[in-house]
């Protein structure tokens, strides 16, 4: 009889047995949709750390460059970051203001050369005009013959020798640093390369082009340079400021 009866057992509890392996089965599932949820979220997280973890080493590179090369400079340093940027006139806004020392007229470079200067300031931010600016002009010499020019903007990110005769020795290739005459920039600071010469015999001026040497577009961190010191001459300044050395636009 308890061989018989037994089925019966097994038959009545079939639906219970059903609904709790029902039971069993969604809740399974849903622990591991949100175990995976919870996996993915974590993942996004730790890319987005990864993500900040790069931008700060990178960051971290720009200083250490852009330090470096100001520690040959026989100037006072101040370090500011970029806070805005404008294209009408080409500037950029500083972090730094009057209460850090930062004076109308200072020179502004970064790790690669001459961005700027100084024209106008409030307590804690300054505006540099670049000198990509078509108003803005530099006096540079080439570094091959000592030969003078100025270097003004051309509002193509590039900038232009400006009333320079056709006969000038100077070529392709051409590294540019400041003068100093003028008072209004150390000498010795790289300004560009030359990047293109165009003489017409029937025009009183060649058309020179030279390219910047400063990241003008990437650069966030800068110097402030005070010329309260005399300037080094060039054959004393060490890498990565040893002009004659350089092969582009960044130093080795």
């Amino acid at each position: 009889l308890g061989n018989i009866v037994a089925p019966l057992h097994f038959l009545a509890a079939l639906p219970h047995s059903i609904a709790g392996g029902i039971v069993e089965s969604v809740r399974s599932r849903s622990e591991v949709l949100g175990r995976n949820a919870e996996l993915e979220r974590q993942l996004l997280s730790m890319q987005g750390a990864m993500s900040r973890y790069e931008a700060i080493l990178n960051e971290n590179a720009r200083l250490r460059e852009l330090l470096e090369s100001g520690a040959h400079l026989h100037h006072d340093i101040l370090l500011a970051e970029l806070l805005s940027t404008s294209t009408t006139p080409i500037e950029i806004v500083l972090d730094k203001g009057s209460l850090s020392g930062v004076r109308i007229g200072q020179a502004v470079i970064d790790a690669t050369g001459l961005f700027g200067q100084v024209i106008e300031t409030s307590a804690f931010t300054s505006r540099v005009l670049l000198i990509t600016d078509p108003t803005h002009a530099v006096p540079v010499r080439v570094l091959r013959n000592d030969v003078r020019s100025i270097a003004a903007g051309d509002k193509r990110g590039r900038l232009a020798l400006k009333d320079t005769s056709v006969t000038i020795d100077i070529v392709e290739g051409d590294r540019l640093v400041t003068s100093g005459l003028g008072d209004r920039f150390p000498a010795d600071y790289p300004v560009g390369v030359v990047e293109s010469v165009n003489r017409d015999p029937t025009e009183p001026f060649a058309e020179i082009v030279v390219r910047p040497y400063a990241s003008l577009d990437t650069s966030r961190q800068v110097l402030v340079i005070s010329a309260a010191a005399p300037p080094a001459a060039l054959d004393q300044l060490g890498p990565p400021t040893d002009f004659d050395n350089w092969q582009g636009s960044r130093p080795p």
